[in-house]
């Protein structure tokens, strides 16, 4: 009869704690707003670069292509025009800037012949360090 209790008081126990409390259910919501939060902050900041990324090494197709012109004797506004490089096939297609507003620009500099591609007043090429 002793062992017909236990085992009654022991069942009505496990049965009452079934499930989770709400006070625990909150917590739990709470802990996973706060690292969807943290997630979503990190994932902009990775979204950001990746589109700088991108422009850099558009920078630098634009910048190969011009060199191919120019070695094949083009110059001035044939090398300088990004849509002049398109239409002689030393670009598959005119980039457009991810990171920033505005066009690609190529700019050469007249005494050291040194090339720079910018966008939106920003260089993309040489890649500052």
């Amino acid at each position: 009869m002793d062992k017909l209790r236990v085992e009654n008081t022991s069942l009505r126990k496990t049965k009452k704690r079934r499930g989770f409390t709400l006070v625990e259910l909150v917590i739990v919501v709470a802990i996973i707003g706060i690292l969807a939060g943290v997630v979503a902050i990190k994932f902009s900041g990775a979204q950001k670069k990746a589109k700088e990324n991108a422009d850099y090494a558009n920078a630098s197709n634009i910048a190969t292509a011009v060199y191919m012109a120019e070695s094949e004797g083009k110059e001035g506004d044939d090398i300088k025009n990004i849509d002049k490089l398109v239409e002689a096939k030393y670009l598959s297609s005119k980039p457009k800037p991810q990171s920033v507003t505005g066009d690609f620009a190529v700019e050469e500099d007249a005494v050291s012949k040194e090339l720079k591609v910018t966008a939106g007043g920003k260089t993309f090429y040489p890649k500052p360090d």
